[in-house]
This record gives C-alpha cells, structure tokens and sequence, in this order.
C-alpha cells in the first residue's frame, strides 16, 4: 500500500525521479515500467502495470457503445495514459501533455493514497490540502459514514 509524500525536482527535459521508497511496489522488476495518466482531480495518477492493466479491462468491457458516458470514462483514462519505464538513475519522463494537464513546472509531490499515486504540482497540492481544513467536520462524517 502506498502511503506518504515525496517531493522531487522536474529538470528541463521533464524528467523526475521516482520517490526510491515507491518504487518497489510501483515497478515490475523485469521492465521498471508503470502507467501514468490524467486524474479527474488536477493531478496525475501512478498505477502499477497489473493493476493498471485489470482497471483498463474492467473499464473496456463494461463500457457500452451506446453510453456516452462510459466512453467518455474510457477515452479520459485510457486514452490518456502512458506507460512509462524508469532509466537507469530511477527517472521518467513525464509526457509534455500530462505535464500540461497537472500544472507540473520544476518540482512535483508523489502522495501515496492506497493502491495507487498521486502526482501533484506543490501549489495545486496544498491548494487542494488547505480545502479539507475548510470543513474538518464534513471530511469527518464521510469517514464515519464509511465506518472509518
């Protein structure tokens, strides 16, 4: 499970290295590589290749023609994903559109939230933070609701 924050530099070329402490659980070891696409939030999301690949098919085959709902679901997440494969130094590339999509200028914040990772420009990120201090309380009774 992934949990916890860390920020990294993003050089000229945009690239940015992967948090060493996520990196185990993020790559397959024979390919280093995972998928990285859009989130819904304004941020990026880092999945493993395995459970990237069961959401995909999930999403794929209970997705009906005729919904366009669903196919705008799969276009946003599917279409809008990369896979990406550390270089030798643990670094990636992130694509200039994805880059673009999440804000992200010198510097980026990994969150680990669960099953997955959270890729965030610093400014959108505490943005984002400061809102859940707007109403404590709120965020409270969604935990209990869910018996948290």
């Amino acid at each position: 499970m992934f949990h916890g924050q860390v920020r990294t530099s993003v050089d000229h070329k945009g690239r940015t290295s992967v948090p060493s402490n996520f990196r185990t659980e993020l790559t397959d070891a024979a390919d280093r590589s995972f998928a990285l696409a859009m989130s819904l939030d304004p941020c990026l999301v880092a999945y493993p290749a395995a459970r990237w690949r069961e959401f995909g098919e999930r999403l794929a085959g209970s997705a009906a023609e005729h919904d366009a709902t669903a196919r705008a679901a799969r276009r946003w997440y599917l279409g809008g994903a990369f896979t990406l494969t550390l270089d030798g130094h643990g670094r990636v590339l992130l694509p200039p559109a994805l880059r673009d999509w999440a804000g992200v200028g010198k510097e980026v914040i990994w969150v680990g939230v669960g099953d997955h990772l959270e890729v965030w420009d610093p400014v959108r990120f505490s943005e984002t933070q400061r809102r859940v201090l707007d109403d404590p309380a709120a965020v409270a009774k969604a935990l209990a609701d869910k018996g948290l």
